[in-house]
């Protein structure tokens, strides 16, 4: 091993044990990482340098990060349009708890509920709405599920819906809740969306994280929700895009490419993940498919870094 190579992967090496010692990477400890890499064995050092770049570049937001994106997510966007109309009208003199009664106000008055593909404890939506509550930023009566909002609406208690989830990266999952979900009224099965508009309910869609190529799409595919995004990755944050990040030139990207997708096929695991997407990105203790499956797929030939609940599909 030559020697810049070794002073590189020790750099690499001592990132890894700050950000374990700092919390940054909250939902991974050392065992966990010293497994994941084990996968990787009889590689040269300079292929070994390859890895270590991926795994010291993943996109790592750790709870306090994600608690820190709702909260923008929910006073800054969910409530702004509100508070601003109320800061015009006292020419912008109203005080900072003023202003916090204004977007409590508005909280009281809103719906949250999680984006489900089933009722599954363990799905992401639930997780963020138990985060919003536990965390206080919302009152435990505003969270609720689908079936509790028509009495809501037809009482005109509540005047918003925000529909939560982690993340957004192809938008499949909206387009199947927003386009699909129903409610029972009666005996007659009503389209959640006509029944916000109905009530003139104001519908939102509320992530904390996303792609923003496909978080602009959605954005004008749904004209009959608002869809806020408090912190968007972009295509040079994928690992193999052109100008990705982590990589010093090209040829670097080039070399890890083949690497990684040798690799990949070895193990018989995809080297893109869902819609051929190619982040490494992770949410506390959740990655979403759109990572690179290397960091969440198992099997007999390959050891995970986080387990996602289809990995070993």
């Amino acid at each position: 091993m030559d020697e810049i190579t070794t002073l590189h992967t020790n750099k690499c090496k001592s990132y890894i044990d700050f950000m374990l010692s700092q919390q940054q990477w909250s939902g991974l400890t050392k065992a966990e990482i010293e497994r994941w890499l084990s996968n990787f064995h009889n590689l040269q050092p300079n292929e070994m340098l390859l890895v270590y770049k991926l795994l010291t570049n993943v996109i790592y937001f750790s709870e306090k990060d994600v608690l820190g994106a709702l909260r923008e997510g929910v006073y800054n966007c969910v409530c702004y349009k509100s508070i601003l109309e109320k800061q015009k009208s006292a020419d912008f003199a109203l005080s900072q708890r003023a202003l916090a009664n204004i977007a409590d106000d508005e909280i009281r008055k809103t719906y949250f509920i999680p984006l489900l593909d089933s009722d599954a404890p363990h799905e992401s939506g639930n997780y963020i709405i138990r985060l919003l509550v536990q965390q206080g930023v919302i009152p435990p009566e505003c969270s609720v599920f689908v079936d509790k909002l028509a009495p809501a609406f037809q009482s005109g208690r509540v005047t918003r819906l925000v529909i939560v989830d982690d993340c957004v990266g192809s938008g499949d999952q909206l387009r199947g809740f927003w386009n699909n979900t129903t409610i029972k009224i009666g005996t007659e099965d009503i389209l959640l969306k006509d029944l916000c508009l109905k009530y003139r309910i104001i519908a939102n869609y509320l992530i904390p994280f996303g792609y923003d190529r496909n978080i602009s799409k959605i954005k004008k595919e749904f004209a009959d929700l608002n869809i806020y995004c408090t912190r968007t990755l972009s295509d040079a944050q994928k690992v193999f895009s052109d100008n990705s990040y982590i990589w010093k030139d090209i040829a670097e990207r080039d070399d890890a490419r083949r690497l990684f997708d040798s690799i990949s096929k070895e193990c018989r695991i995809p080297l893109h993940g869902y819609k051929e997407l190619d982040f490494a990105f992770i949410m506390h203790q959740t990655i979403p498919d759109w990572s690179l499956p290397l960091f969440w797929k198992e099997n007999a030939d390959w050891k995970l870094l986080m387990r996602r609940k289809n990995s070993s599909d």
